[in-house]
């Protein structure tokens, strides 16, 4: 259903779902990373007025994991570019360090209302 691409790296089409409305991305050495694509594989879409946020996690200090709500993916909307360099903590401990990105299933209340997202 989603798909997640680091320039340099290869395209992560499987995610891990980890319940019935998030999968995730697991991407090893996230402090070399600036941007992330996510996008919409085509092959599902979403249900009509609904649409999927986008998180990203980093650990802390005490390897617990940070959320920071990135943007959302929709079916007029099926791909992003994030910037995440600014983002990634500079107090982390090497803790197996790893950038995951989280897609969680959220309604909207029309289909040009994607602001509530």
């Amino acid at each position: 259903m989603f798909g997640c691409l680091v320039a340099g790296r290869l395209v992560q089409t499987v995610a891990q779902q980890v319940a019935e409305d998030k999968f995730v991305f697991d991407i090893p050495d996230y402090e070399n990373i600036n941007h992330v694509v996510v996008f919409m594989l085509g092959t599902i879409p979403f249900p009509e007025g609904m649409g999927g946020s986008v998180y990203f996690s980093y650990p802390d200090s005490n390897g617990l994991p940070v959320w920071q709500l990135l943007g959302f993916v929709t079916n007029g909307k099926p791909s992003a570019i994030f910037k995440i360099s600014g983002l990634k903590s500079v107090h982390t401990k090497d803790v197996g360090q790893f950038l995951q990105f989280c897609f969680i299933i959220c309604y909207l209340s029309g289909p040009d209302d994607t602001k509530s997202i």
